[in-house]
């Protein structure tokens, strides 16, 4: 698979909320849907009104950009602050039941931006590693060096939205997410020279520590379009 952002991003960090943080989320809920062509219009319209009323800090609709042969079309991402609202958010859909559910996914954030979006975001970049077990706390410490400063800067100057390093169980296709939202795609040119600019032995060492901890051959990396999000 062609990456479209070096292994130097490390941890780069979804799917938290592209709000003004005043609330940040704890986890957010990635439903995944395979909508048949000409069905966009429906299944749009089938959340808008399902979350009319829910307790959430965002929530958005994005479709790939870029294909990694995922039987999906679209997944509806929301961001939740507690369980509660999720359990509502739950029922809601099912009463809806409009569209078969392809998979549930629910990420929990470790690591999250802290400055708020400046901008309204148009697509969101995905980077998906299966770290090995009893290494959790050793890919924390990494991306906290590496990852954070790196997506920090970058917030910080416009060039990307909201950002964060996440953890999940459900699947076994990875164990850790990165994420970052952003209102052009130009931003990936952006980090990468951010990246780039570090001395290179440290670099280097990042990278090693990374493959130390993780499985590089199961590395996946993806861009989606937003088609819909709230606020």
């Amino acid at each position: 698979m062609r990456r479209l952002v070096p292994l130097a991003l490390l941890f780069v960090c979804l799917f938290s909320s592209s709000s003004a943080l005043a609330q940040q989320a704890r986890f957010t809920w990635l439903r995944f849907h395979n909508v048949a062509a000409g069905q966009d219009a429906q299944l749009r319209s089938m959340y808008d009104r399902v979350m009319a009323g829910q307790k959430v800090v965002g929530w958005g609709i994005a479709v790939p950009l870029t294909h990694t042969g995922d039987p999906w079309t679209h997944v509806v991402y929301v961001a939740f602050a507690d369980w509660a609202s999720a359990d509502a958010f739950a029922k809601a859909t099912e009463s809806a039941g409009a569209f078969p559910v392809g998979m549930d996914v629910i990420l929990n954030h470790i690591v999250q931006a802290e400055v708020p979006p400046k901008a309204r975001p148009k697509y969101i970049g995905v980077d998906t590693y299966v770290v090995k077990q009893g290494r959790a706390g050793d890919a924390i410490s990494l991306f906290n060096e590496w990852g954070k400063p790196l997506f920090s800067a970058a917030a910080e100057k416009g060039r990307i939205g909201t950002w964060g390093f996440s953890t999940q169980s459900s699947i076994d296709d990875y164990t850790h997410m990165i994420w970052y939202f952003m209102s052009d795609l130009a931003a990936i040119d952006d980090l990468v020279a951010g990246s780039m600019s570090l001395d290179p032995m440290k670099l280097r060492g990042y990278e090693v520590r990374l493959r130390d901890l993780s499985e590089p051959e199961k590395y996946r990396t993806q861009l989606l379009r937003i088609v819909q999000s709230s606020p």
